[in-house]
């Protein structure tokens, strides 16, 4: 009878030592207090691409402005799933009589954030101008806009300490539809 008591009690305890708690199976933590991680958001291909548009330049002390047509198109290029460059190559104002050139303007990194139908864009740089626009020193840029359905709206405003004013730029534009099938 001790032996079947023995016996009982040693397959209890092997039974006992086999059998595993469910949450000791699931390696990750994760209880109610650890939120699950997000799923990055890859928005940079909503701009991407190049925009024919027009610059609205607010510069000078009485308000005056100018209009200037962007030819060659003001391209944006992916930097990351998050991130876009914006570049004006070549950029260049008449003044006055003259023409000041300023060379490439470029804003390396752009955030872009998905909204509902839009995607939204923003950026900060100091920018040093080339050409005879290098007298103007180092200018604060910031840059925000919006692209929704290949249409592009963007605001820029440059500090220019050498003319104590800021230069106040509005864009408006549209997507380039790439050409396919070239022959």
């Amino acid at each position: 009878m001790k032996k079947n008591l023995l016996y009982l009690w040693a397959l209890i305890c092997s039974v006992s030592l086999l059998t595993a708690c469910s949450s000791d199976d699931d390696n990750t933590v994760n209880d109610e207090t650890t939120p699950p991680e997000e799923e990055a958001v890859v928005t940079a291909p909503d701009v991407v691409g190049t925009y024919w548009g027009n610059l609205d330049i607010s510069m000078l002390p009485d308000g005056s402005d100018q209009e200037v047509v962007i030819a060659d198109g003001l391209p944006f290029s992916q930097v990351s799933d998050t991130e876009v460059k914006m570049e004006l190559k070549e950029f260049e104002l008449f003044i006055n009589g003259n023409i000041l050139k300023f060379g490439d303007i470029v804003i390396d990194k752009c955030a872009v954030k998905k909204e509902t139908d839009a995607s939204t864009f923003t950026g900060q740089q100091d920018l040093t101008f080339q050409g005879n626009a290098a007298a103007l020193g180092t200018c604060a840029t910031s840059i925000e806009g919006t692209v929704q359905s290949g249409n592009a709206t963007m605001n820029i405003q440059v500090k220019v300490p050498a003319l104590k004013q800021t230069v106040k730029v509005a864009f408006s534009g549209v997507k380039q539809v790439e050409e396919s099938g070239k022959d």
